[in-house]
């Protein structure tokens, strides 16, 4: 693989487009315990989410 930046990945120029650069520069503003507490709180919401999806599925 070259490391040539002028030479792209037409597969990565595609992706590129939809992808916020934003959200990647503020995530990347913050300290790696910063960005490991997001991580934790977005596990801890998704593991609610699954629980409360269980309880729905139960309810007649």
């Amino acid at each position: 693989m070259t490391s040539d930046r002028a030479e792209s990945d037409p597969v990565i120029e595609a992706f590129k487009k939809d992808i916020d650069r934003t959200l990647l520069r503020e995530n990347l503003r913050r300290s790696v315990a910063e960005r490991l507490a997001n991580l934790v709180a977005l596990q801890e919401l998704a593991e609610e989410a699954r629980r409360a999806g269980k309880r729905v599925v139960r309810e007649p």
